[in-house]
């Protein structure tokens, strides 16, 4: 279990403080935890769930990885690995409001944590379509939907293409250069 870095904080002590700091620490509830390092397949990932991103939400949507916060609440900001805004959005800001997906590429050290109390959390923005959670340590790619009448529900695809409503994710393009590519 991570523990918190500091005493509980509020959304502003909490920016003001990170804006500060070397590395990178999230708002969980309020209190502040670091945030874990990845690795090369894991940043590998990340960059290719990004093009994929770009390539299935042209203009005006945006994506971005994890160097933006997720304001999640008044209370807790994350890092995802890769998301897409959309509508006008300004090219400074750092932080996302209303992202319409959100991607996490799990690792050892955050994988309960992303797929249950993350999980949790993204479903709760209003903004929010697709939770997408990738594996690396499998090729199996998860994707979270929300219907038109709010009830949430999780497609698995571990070959082939993975499905954001119509558009088309690759595996193959997800694992692209990666130690799970080209299977």
């Amino acid at each position: 279990m991570r523990e918190p870095v500091l005493p509980q904080l509020n959304a502003d002590e909490y920016l003001h403080w990170e804006a500060r700091q070397p590395e990178k620490f999230e708002l969980h509830h309020g209190f502040v935890m670091a945030f874990a390092g990845g690795t090369l397949d894991h940043d590998r990932i990340g960059l290719n769930l990004r093009i994929a991103f770009d390539r299935l939400f042209p203009e005006p949507c945006r994506s971005f990885g994890a160097d933006v916060k997720v304001r999640v609440s008044a209370s807790t900001f994350y890092y995802a690995d890769a998301g897409i805004v959309c509508g006008d959005v300004e090219l400074q800001a750092s932080i996302v409001n209303a992202p319409r997906v959100v991607a996490e590429v799990l690792s050892p050290s955050t994988h309960a944590y992303d797929l249950v109390e993350k999980r949790a959390a993204y479903r709760g923005l209003s903004s929010l379509e697709f939770y997408v959670i990738v594996h690396t340590t499998i090729r199996r790619i998860e994707v979270d939907a929300r219907g038109a009448d709010g009830a949430w529900s999780t497609t698995v695809a571990d070959q082939g293409d993975a499905y954001l409503g119509g558009r088309v994710l690759p595996l193959e393009d997800v694992y692209a250069r990666s130690s799970l590519g080209a299977q």
